[in-house]
């Protein structure tokens, strides 16, 4: 049996440059939080060179200085950096599949594939263990009281926000009596197929809930607009994913490419 006091964890999340490896998009930043147990250990804070510019969602929710990053070292120069950190930890990811599907696309440029044989995806057991309104970190943190100073960057902000939330949340499950093996899964390169379309937590539940959003939209000539819509569905074009909605402030249907919205905001108090 495993023995959480003082396994060797590594809690990672990574920030991109968009929302689909399809359409081009990399990893911009990683930052990992080594812990044994819950002391940290070391962490990692690595700006990327994406070798793309920075969707307009993104540099909004980043912050990221783009000629910093064009300064960054290329993937391929931090790749043995990072399997050496994550080797022989147990991973921690919340929205697991966001996140590894752009680890797994940059190794592919390399020509290798990735396994994980021991992955914890803590929105997937949120999802399982907890009745709650909203899986998104930030959401989750709160519900459970936990609290993250600010830190260098977002990805490392949410790297420790992940770390704290992990360790709350396994002493709520301590009642259920199971072992940590059991919230331990494996990911290996290409077992979660291509297919679909993998999305921010906060992002996904909101076009699915159900209610009207508040958008702030960017458009391709930096024009930013405001409006409420009734999300339709998600869809691939040639250039990018859209978001099919009606607009109510248009009234009209309308299409809105998904990483020119800057914000959205579910409507309160509408079933």
């Amino acid at each position: 049996m495993i023995d959480i006091s003082n396994t060797r964890f590594a809690f990672l999340d990574v920030e991109t440059t968009g929302l689909s490896t399809w359409f081009g998009d990399r990893i911009c930043q990683i930052a990992i939080i080594l812990t044994e147990g819950r002391r940290v250990k070391s962490t990692l804070d690595l700006p990327i060179n994406p070798e793309r510019e920075l969707s307009p969602s993104a540099a909004y929710i980043n912050k990221l200085d783009e000629p910093r990053l064009a300064a960054a070292p290329l993937f391929a120069e931090v790749a043995r950096q990072l399997e050496a950190a994550l080797k022989d930890t147990i991973i921690v990811c919340h929205n697991a599949k966001f996140d590894l599907q752009f680890l797994d696309n940059e190794y592919r440029k390399l020509g290798q594939t990735v396994e994980y044989p021991n992955l914890i995806d803590t929105m997937l057991l949120a999802r399982d263990y907890f009745d709650l309104p909203s899986y998104g970190l930030n959401y989750l943190a709160e519900a459970f009281n936990v609290s993250s100073k600010a830190q260098a960057s977002r990805a490392q902000t949410d790297a420790l926000t992940l770390k704290n939330f992990f360790f709350a949340m396994m002493d709520a499950l301590k009642p259920n009596g199971k072992p940590l093996e059991d919230y331990i899964g494996i990911y290996n390169s290409p077992a979660w197929p291509q297919e679909g379309v993998y999305l921010p937590t906060e992002l996904s539940e909101a076009i699915h809930s159900g209610r009207r959003l508040f958008i702030k939209y960017m458009n391709k000539s930096g024009e930013i607009s405001e409006r409420w819509i009734t999300p339709k569905g998600v869809i691939g074009l040639a250039d990018y994913i859209y978001l099919q909605a009606f607009c109510h402030t248009r009234n009209a249907e309308r299409t809105f490419r998904l990483d020119r919205i800057i914000k959205v905001a579910v409507e309160a108090g509408r079933d």
